[in-house]
């Protein structure tokens, strides 16, 4: 996860205020259904984790980028991190009631992506939920914003970018998530229908 050594520090100051939005209903998302046992996948600072905390809310992360989980020990409400592969967890098998993860598909091979969907289900309890936030491009997102997607991951280049293609290609989460044992809770969109939030549950 070399790609984030120079950016760890100032992911959150660039991204924060943009995603605020979907922080907050994820967290209002989490008190609703009380989970008591939660999972951030690919962690990455642990913005999430942090702002769950600020309302006595814990929860565990995993992330491959020590860059990222230097950022995420630090604070007043330092996150609970391992650095762990996200497609090969450490945790037991039905760990969790709530495994989430946002914005780290995409940028990941197909293979990978897969294998962390997988994992995620692996360690949810059964009747538990799994929430994905990242990307939808369809013929209801706003042109502009699609275009500053494509901006975005075009900037972050190489393997990254990629990745995203790949990830556009062949479909985004739909095509991703096919053949899971995974029923839809909840959908919520951003940005002028260029992000997606789901809220799935494994089968009991």
């Amino acid at each position: 996860m070399q790609e984030y050594h120079y950016t760890a520090r100032i992911y959150d100051p660039l991204l924060s205020s943009a995603v605020r939005p979907i922080r907050n209903r994820i967290v209002s998302l989490i008190k609703r259904y009380k989970y008591r046992s939660i999972l951030d996948v690919c962690c990455g600072t642990g913005e999430q984790l942090k702002l769950l905390k600020e309302q006595g809310i814990e929860g565990v992360g995993v992330d491959l980028s020590e860059a990222m989980l230097k950022v995420a020990g630090r604070g007043k409400h330092k996150a609970d991190c391992l650095n762990q592969d996200a497609s090969q967890m450490e945790y037991g098998k039905e760990t969790f009631d709530l495994a989430m993860t946002t914005f780290a598909l995409h940028e990941k091979s197909p293979e990978t992506a897969r294998a962390i969907v997988e994992e995620m289900l692996r360690v949810t309890a059964k009747g538990g939920d799994i929430l994905i936030v990242d990307y939808e491009l369809s013929e209801k997102t706003s042109p502009l914003y699609k275009m500053l997607v494509y901006i975005i991951e075009r900037i972050a280049g190489g393997e990254h970018y990629r990745n995203f293609r790949s990830y556009i290609d062949a479909g985004g989460l739909p095509a991703l998530l096919k053949g899971t044992s995974l029923t839809e809770v909840k959908r919520y969109y951003f940005a002028r229908h260029s992000i997606v939030l789901l809220l799935l549950r494994k089968e009991a």
